[in-house]
């Protein structure tokens, strides 16, 4: 079973995720892909990416959402890529992409992406494919507006999760995790934190699958009107807004999603902006990376307690305000952890230490 990972700016994924933790083929000699070199694989447009995916057993097909131009497939490893998603008239952003591990046919999406830099590509809720892309189906929820993560139980294509960050111009209820164990058809809401925030991460160990991780953010900014030569709309935290509470925290499922509990623990501190989580396979979903705004840390006891990591390096945290994030841990191996600045690093020492990956600096 070989590894592909496929780099996005900004996202990670990984084709076999499942797959790779369970394989017993010996490793291969480096000597063998030593004069092996990174090169650019498109779809050549501007932008950047918003979500991707693999397909466990189809080593080279992976999806890649877009947060203006829709989703777009490869079946050749990122050689070619075409889209699946024009026939959907009604939205074009893409905030979250999910192939079921179960079924690589079954595919989720979920619309509306992130806000950045005051660019506003509001969704309409979640759609789904049971043919590899071919055809879609709305499947509800288009009051959440921004879905930036989802997760498909590995043993089950039916049962997903959606986290969403909802309405940010509006104080909405259609916000935090939804619960589906009918492929979509119905949904219940098993974490409301508040009208004002969201769900920015949902993660889990793909061999832990009921132990599930999420992390919220405040996503309500009311746009207040600049009298300049642009009429242009400003974007800031509205005016009630205690400063004090600032939506960030980290909660824990150990029931796949059907209840919650928010995690406080030791060595932690007040975290405020975007957060990301990875969750390690093979540690029995004891051991957790997060990555926040100014730091990254480590726990090895489920969220009960947290140590930051590389403490004495900048680049290991999210990098232009939480423009880009993520922090990603290799299916094989614990200790080996990507993260996401204005470049990629890597850590083969739990975090401990990191150097630049994929031609970044140091």
């Amino acid at each position: 079973m070989r590894a592909l990972i496929l780099v996005a700016a900004g996202c990670l994924a990984w084709a076999g995720r499942a797959a790779i933790a369970q394989s017993s083929a010996p490793i291969v000699d480096p000597r063998l892909y030593a004069g092996l070199v990174w090169r650019n694989l498109g779809p050549f447009r501007g932008g950047r990416v918003g979500a991707v995916s693999g397909a466990i057993g189809q080593p080279g097909v992976f999806y890649a959402g877009f947060p203006g131009g829709g989703l777009w497939k490869s079946t050749s490893a990122g050689h070619v890529w075409f889209p699946v998603f024009d026939a959907i008239k009604s939205v074009s952003s893409i905030g979250a992409v999910e192939v079921a591990p179960s079924d690589p046919n079954v595919v989720y999406v979920g619309t509306g992406d992130m806000i950045t830099g005051g660019t506003l590509d509001q969704g309409n809720g979640v759609y789904k494919s049971t043919d590899a892309g071919v055809t879609w189906r709305a499947l509800g929820l288009e009051g959440t507006r921004h879905i930036q993560t989802m997760l498909v139980d590995p043993r089950s294509s039916d049962v997903v999760l959606v986290g969403a960050l909802g309405d940010h111009l509006h104080a909405n209820a259609e916000r935090g995790v939804y619960r589906s164990t009918d492929g979509g058809r119905t949904w219940t809401k098993t974490l409301h934190i508040d009208d004002e925030t969201g769900i920015a991460k949902l993660a889990r160990a793909m061999d832990v699958p009921d132990v599930i991780y999420a992390s919220s953010v405040r996503h309500f900014a009311p746009p207040t009107y600049a009298a300049n030569s642009f009429r242009s709309w400003q974007f800031g935290l509205a005016p009630h807004v205690d400063s004090t509470h600032t939506g960030t925290a980290v909660y824990k499922s150990v029931d796949g999603g059907v209840t919650w509990q928010p995690i406080a623990g030791r060595g932690l501190p007040r975290l405020e902006g975007r957060t990301a989580l990875a969750v390690a396979i093979g540690t029995n979903a004891q051991r957790v990376y997060l990555i926040s705004n100014t730091a990254l840390y480590r726990s090895d006891d489920g969220g009960a307690s947290w140590q930051r990591m590389a403490a004495d390096d900048e680049r290991i945290r999210n990098g232009q305000g939480g423009y880009s994030a993520g922090v990603y841990v290799d299916p094989r191996n614990p200790d080996v952890v990507y993260t996401i600045n204005t470049a990629a690093y890597k850590s083969v020492d739990g975090g401990r230490t990191f150097t630049g990956w994929k031609g970044a600096p140091g």
